[in-house]
């Protein structure tokens, strides 16, 4: 994201993308379904939060600055992991401050529960995260 006031980066967006050897770029939409079916999405989203914190890591080393970051979870995190502790330990790990961690709850979230959303919301909210609506990459064209 660039601050339209100063022209000058402010935050990025760690999106998930995969580039199979046999079948090339595959955009959200080829993979992230398959991965919530199986409950299994919630490790691509631990793995994008995890390189943040290892880049990070390597800028605070370097003395560069280190930019917020936002990155999607999808309704089946809540459900497969406490994905909450996953965060925490994550962002402990590396040292992060958590106004430098940004949340985006994927929109598919909301055709379930609505209280259930509220709740992990309002949970994020009590351990200090902003958090944000997003459609995962699902509007994402080559």
């Amino acid at each position: 994201m660039i601050d339209i006031q100063n022209m000058k980066l402010a935050e990025c967006e760690a999106l998930s993308r995969w580039i199979d050897p046999r079948y090339g770029f595959l955009s959200p939409d080829k993979f992230i379904p398959a991965l919530e079916a199986n409950r299994e999405v919630y490790k691509v989203d631990c793995h994008a939060l995890e390189g943040y914190g290892q880049d990070a890591e390597f800028l605070r080393e370097k003395e560069k600055e280190i930019f917020p970051i936002s990155f999607n979870i999808s309704r089946t995190d809540l459900e497969a992991c406490d994905i909450y502790q996953k965060i925490e330990d994550i962002v402990a790990r590396y040292g992060l401050s958590r106004d430098q961690v940004h949340i985006e709850i994927t929109e598919s979230a909301l055709n379930d529960s609505c209280q259930a959303m509220v709740e992990a919301v309002q949970h994020f909210h009590d351990l200090g995260y902003q958090v944000w609506m997003d459609d995962f990459g699902s509007g994402y064209f080559p």
